[in-house]
């Protein structure tokens, strides 16, 4: 049980952090102190819960960032240009809460993906 919320936790945890940077803490917190099945499966269910929930702007935007760092080593000048360019347009969105990422930003992280590798990135649900 243990292995399996850790593998969950791993592909969901910036999904989980884009819909509040609250909620990400509540998990990684929750995980720490897990010890039985039931700790387990009550993070199990909290994780489908939060996924349940709008993405929140300024979480969303945290969470990029986040993502941006696994990227920002390999990444060439133009690259780095264009994410901070959607980051921008993102943060001039007056809306504070979202039901899905921005397409543009989807389409781009997945480019971002395909030209920069990461077997981190590739297991979370964040960039599917």
């Amino acid at each position: 049980m243990k292995k399996e919320t850790e593998l969950l936790w791993a592909s969901e945890k910036y999904s989980v952090m884009a819909k509040g940077y609250n909620f990400y803490k509540d998990i990684q917190g929750k995980m720490r102190e897990a010890q039985s099945a039931e700790d387990y499966y009550e993070i199990q269910r909290l994780i489908a819960d939060y996924k349940q929930k709008p993405y929140d702007k300024k979480a969303l935007i945290n969470t990029l960032e986040h993502v941006w760092g696994y990227l920002k080593k390999e990444a060439e000048e133009d690259d780095k240009k264009q994410f901070f360019s959607l980051l921008d347009e993102l943060k001039r969105v007056e809306d504070e809460h979202f039901d899905e990422i921005p397409y543009e930003f989807q389409l781009y992280l997945h480019y971002l993906l395909q030209k920069y590798p990461s077997d981190y990135l590739k297991q979370s649900t964040f960039i599917k």
